[in-house]
């Protein structure tokens, strides 16, 4: 027994990852801080709860293996969408957690930073929190805009809507500029179909009456507007 927690030859020299695609190798090393360590030392518990720390990681396991081995796996929150806040792009999931900033002018094409990347990334709407503050991965923005922008990025379009994008404010909610030049409020936290009508039927008003609009309110399910 004190042979094989003093040997060199049990020192972790190999690490092996899986299920990482936004995160790096390195990254989730570092996180462990396993390497060097005596493999029957190890607390598996206390490194794989290291590992669930990094903002990107929803689920780690860490698991020695003889005679100098540790292999982790992780399960890695999935990007829902973009969100910009000020000049910084950030990769976020469904639940609105920060996972990484991402360079703002390059974000469709580089999201990985050089890693393996899911190809469907490239197609994720993108939220613009206009004169937002600097986040920080872990951190958490309105869910419920991720949500509904998601969900108008293909309903506008299924009824001859094109969004140009979405815009978020604690004041206004979801505002989306449109190709036929007016912006759209939604209420984020109320039924977006039901909204998504309302907007249709002041778009056919709006034709017949051949009255031009800046903006169409929808928030208010009683009382929409537009002016």
């Amino acid at each position: 027994m004190y042979d094989s927690a003093s040997s060199d030859r049990f020192q972790v020299q190999s690490i092996h990852v899986e299920g990482n695609v936004l995160l790096s190798q390195a990254e989730i090393e570092r996180a462990a801080a396993v390497r060097g360590a005596n493999v029957f030392w190890i607390d598996r518990a206390e490194a794989a709860e290291r590992v669930r720390r990094l903002p990107l990681v929803q689920q780690a396991e860490v698991t020695p293996t003889l005679p100098d081995g540790v292999e982790v796996k992780v399960v890695e929150r999935q990007p829902a969408a973009f969100w910009m806040s000020g000049e910084q792009s950030y990769l976020v999931d469904r639940e609105g957690v920060i996972l990484k900033p991402v360079d703002a002018a390059a974000q469709q094409a580089r999201v990985c930073a050089g890693q393996p990347c899911d190809p469907r990334i490239a197609a994720l709407p993108t939220v613009v929190q206009q004169d937002g503050p600097p986040l920080n991965p872990g951190e958490r923005v309105d869910a419920r805009a991720l949500e509904s922008a998601a969900r108008l990025s293909s309903a506008l379009p299924s009824v001859g809507v094109l969004p140009l994008a979405f815009e978020w404010s604690p004041a206004t909610g979801l505002e989306v500029p449109t190709r036929e030049g007016w912006r759209v409020r939604f209420d984020t936290s109320g039924d977006v179909d039901q909204q998504v009508r309302t907007l249709l039927t002041i778009r056919e008003h709006l034709a017949s009456t051949r009255t031009s609009a800046t903006v169409i309110d929808v928030r208010f399910a009683d009382r929409p507007y537009y002016r």
